[in-house]
């Protein structure tokens, strides 16, 4: 279990995961492109995350989109009482599948 403000061990993704990011996956192509990233994701495929629990969860989601590439995506999953849908907070391009996903905010490279 995560200690508030703190990141959690990481762990393999499940399908309540994979089903958290597949609902990102536009936003997160979107948002690649908006980097100047001019590729498309040939694989959506969640493979490990941390969480850390904030006024809601972030959750640092490492998704293989390719054989040899990764994305980091953080996303905010509000308190269930507020009703509101996971956000696609920010995304990190150019990983490997060896990179060990981590906590990171939109400005870090």
């Amino acid at each position: 279990m995560a200690l508030a403000g703190g990141t959690g061990e990481s762990k393999p993704a499940d399908a309540e995961i994979q089903a958290m990011v597949d609902e990102l996956r536009s936003t997160a192509q979107e948002k690649a492109h908006a980097k100047g990233w001019n590729g498309v994701f040939e694989r959506w495929e969640a493979k490990d995350v941390k969480t850390q629990v904030v006024a809601g969860t972030n959750y640092f989601v490492k998704v293989a989109i390719s054989d040899k590439e990764c994305v980091h995506l953080r996303i905010f999953k509000p308190l269930p009482h507020t009703r509101k849908p996971a956000e696609l907070h920010s995304l990190k391009l150019g990983q490997d599948h060896a990179t060990e996903v981590t906590y990171f905010a939109d400005s870090d490279p």
